[in-house]
């Protein structure tokens, strides 16, 4: 098989995101393009709206912004705190401290609670805040943080807000599809999503399930954010008329639309099974090896990528390197604080397959038995 020079010699891509598609979805990508006013193009972006709205399980509005999942993270901040309101932001990796650097930049005041990035987030640190400070508008986290392979209790974390009274903002980037989610129920007003995680879509897009109480909060911010791409409210009263704040991305709308078709024909309970069983498979098989899970404790690992401690005196970037040069397997390294410490492997979505393991833990193994 010939590859594009930029895939080199990568056959099998194992790393957190972007993830291999399926060939419906590669199929997708490839249709002709449309105006995006044409009616069949209208109808087929509210077919994909209802069917992300599935598997959101929600009843909330869905809504999907044209950008990378950063966007969604930065826009539900921006448009729901106002300068000098307080933000509990709940730090366990990399991710979550990032929503810092969004309130800051929109002037709210981050107040930090923070954990070992080996350690999932502490539900009863953040009761202690919400108990003792009692003017804190927005709490945010992460549900899996990507570079440490912790899940975090986020369903605890929010409905313990929502008793407070504090709008929830969830990065479930690298959880929601591969994972259950649940927004209603665990009470997370904005919770965001991406294309190029467990939907198994390219990169491109971000998803938001919008609670009532968020859009309170977003209507009755001091200066609403309007004419921007940012903008909340300007994609909601666009397509109430059936219309967009901008041109949309017709040809990732289509890969999409086929990637959710493809979750929705396998059930949302199975693909969380097998996300589960693929997880267990990985972390056995990396354990066997002799390796060590970077989480200080297995059960809140993630069950779409595992992060594991790189052996003492090896390079995180030659071990890549060297899977991709023998064996045609992409892996990734750490991120941020997690760089140069841990090496991860993403089971999530299409490619979270117990074939695609046992080809990675092989691979893996032979490249350290070398090195």
């Amino acid at each position: 098989m010939v590859w594009h020079y930029a895939r080199g010699k990568v056959i099998m891509l194992m790393t957190p995101g972007p993830v291999e598609c399926s060939p419906r979805v590669l199929q997708a990508l490839a249709r002709p393009q449309i105006y995006h006013y044409y009616p069949g193009f209208v109808s087929f972006y509210e077919d994909t709206l209802e069917k992300l709205r599935r598997v959101y399980q929600t009843n909330y509005d869905v809504m999907i912004m044209h950008g990378e999942g950063v966007l969604g993270l930065e826009a539900a901040v921006a448009n729901v705190i106002n300068p000098g309101e307080k933000v509990l932001v709940c730090d366990s990796g990399p991710f979550g401290k990032w929503f810092s650097i969004y309130v800051s930049n929109y002037k709210g005041i981050a107040r930090e609670v923070s954990v070992p990035y080996d350690e999932a987030m502490n539900v009863e640190l953040v009761k202690e805040v919400l108990d003792t400070e009692h003017d804190i508008k927005a709490l945010t986290a992460v549900h899996c943080e990507t570079p440490t392979g912790i899940l975090n209790p986020v369903d605890k974390i929010c409905r313990e807000a929502k008793k407070h009274g504090v709008i929830t903002i969830v990065d479930a980037v690298s959880s929601l599809g591969g994972v259950d989610v649940r927004p209603d129920e665990w009470g997370i007003d904005i919770c965001i999503c991406a294309s190029q995680k467990c939907i198994s879509a390219p990169p491109g897009l971000t998803m938001l399930s919008i609670s009532p109480d968020a859009w309170e909060a977003i209507e009755h911010r001091r200066e609403p954010i309007r004419n921007s791409y940012l903008s909340l409210l300007d994609y909601r009263e666009a397509w109430r008329e059936r219309r967009f704040p901008f041109t949309p991305f017709t040809a990732e709308i289509f890969a999409l639309n086929a990637a959710l078709e493809d979750m929705l024909e396998e059930g949302l309970s199975n693909i969380h099974e097998r996300h589960r069983i693929v997880a267990e498979h990985c972390r056995r098989g990396l354990k066997r090896i002799g390796l060590s899970l970077w989480p200080k404790r297995e059960e809140y690992s993630s069950n779409t990528v595992t992060a594991f401690r790189i052996p003492e005196r090896l390079d995180e970037a030659r071990i890549v390197e060297k899977m991709v040069e023998e064996f045609g397997v992409l892996i990734g390294g750490g991120y941020k604080e997690t760089k140069g410490k841990v090496l991860r492997i993403g089971h999530m979505g299409y490619q979270a397959r117990i074939t695609n393991i046992t080809a990675t833990l092989y691979a893996l193994e032979r490249v350290l038995q070398e090195l």
